[in-house]
């Protein structure tokens, strides 16, 4: 009888004081845990936005560096100069390096375009032949989005930058050179510089140096 009446059980307010406990307990090892999950899905979105933009600057530096002086003709048949460049355009370059791994006939040139699309967006654009047709699309990819403002300059032979490239052709058409300048022949600048702002990382300035020109 003893030993029955010393075996007792909690009382009501001593289980509603550990279940209290229990409750504090777990919504601070959840709050620990929630917080855990922000940082790393805002540490892997960060190092997903580097990686883009890393990737980014890695294609436009390995068009630039690898320009070559061949003009090319357009859809129209009119010849356009090696390296192309206006607000309303964007650039355009004749690069060389362009792989071909399963050995198709075709050019190791490659015709390449960087312009702003409709969203706002840096699309990098090729064509698949230098000498368009009138039928030549291009095939494009998506470098980096929300891009608020974009600038590109150009580097002359008297360390002057200038908007447009070739110079004199700061009224240029749909194609980006007018058809009264379209036949010469031009240098290439001494150097691209490309000035962006994205809502990600403000405002970059980006220099290339271009190979074959005259320093």
């Amino acid at each position: 009888m003893s030993a029955a009446r010393g075996q007792r059980g909690f009382t009501l307010i001593e289980l509603m004081i550990a279940i209290a406990v229990f409750v504090v307990m777990a919504a601070m090892a959840y709050g620990g845990l929630s917080s855990v999950i922000s940082t790393r899905e805002a540490v892997t979105a960060a190092l997903e936005r580097s990686k883009t933009l890393q990737m980014s600057v890695w294609r436009i530096r390995r068009d630039l560096e690898q320009i070559v002086n061949r003009p090319v003709r357009d859809g129209f048949g009119d010849t356009q100069p090696a390296i192309v460049g206006s607000p309303n355009v964007g650039l355009r370059v004749t690069r060389n390096g362009w792989r071909n791994p399963l050995g198709e006939a075709r050019s190791t040139l490659q015709r390449v375009g960087y312009r702003i699309n409709e969203d706002d967006a840096l699309v990098r654009e090729y064509w698949r032949v230098l000498d368009r047709a009138q039928d030549s699309a291009p095939v494009e990819s998506t470098l980096l989005e929300n891009v608020e403002t974009i600038e590109w300059r150009y580097l002359d032979g008297d360390r002057q930058w200038r908007d447009n490239w070739p110079p004199g052709t700061e009224n240029t058409g749909a194609d980006g050179t007018p058809s009264a300048v379209a036949s010469q022949r031009y240098d290439p600048p001494l150097a691209i510089e490309l000035r962006l702002t994205t809502a990600a990382w403000g405002e970059l300035r980006l220099l290339f140096m271009v190979p074959g020109a005259e320093k």
